[in-house]
């Protein structure tokens, strides 16, 4: 799956929510995913979090191999909210099942960085 197709299904599912992409490229094993967020107040909202990532974990399902993610988050006037990552083994883990939904959020959501 390459850049273009990554970032089109993620488009697709996110901008229903509030979350626009802006920007994804995949260099040296990580994905790089910045976007904007529609959502008010300050920081990274951690449901939208939970959004990308979730649809990241379809993916694993449609082909996409994990990589290590690296997010940037702005608000729709492109100031910095945040950032936040998710790592390779972390996905793969949580893929073959030796991960649970509530410990790889907690590990994404303990990688916040606010602006």
């Amino acid at each position: 799956m390459d850049d273009a197709d990554l970032r089109e299904r993620l488009e697709q599912r996110l901008m229903s929510h509030g979350v626009y992409v802006t920007d994804l490229s995949t260099a040296e094993g990580t994905l790089r995913i910045e976007y904007e967020t529609a959502s008010p107040g300050e920081g990274v909202p951690h449901r939208e979090v939970g959004r990308v990532l979730n649809r990241l974990l379809d993916l694993l399902g449609e082909g996409w191999e994990p990589l290590d993610v690296r997010a940037e988050v702005s608000d729709i006037e492109e100031e910095p909210r945040g950032t936040w990552r998710a790592d390779a083994e972390w996905l793969a883990a949580h893929d073959r099942g030796d991960l649970s939904d509530v410990d790889l959020s907690q590990r994404v959501i303990d990688t916040i960085e606010e602006a």
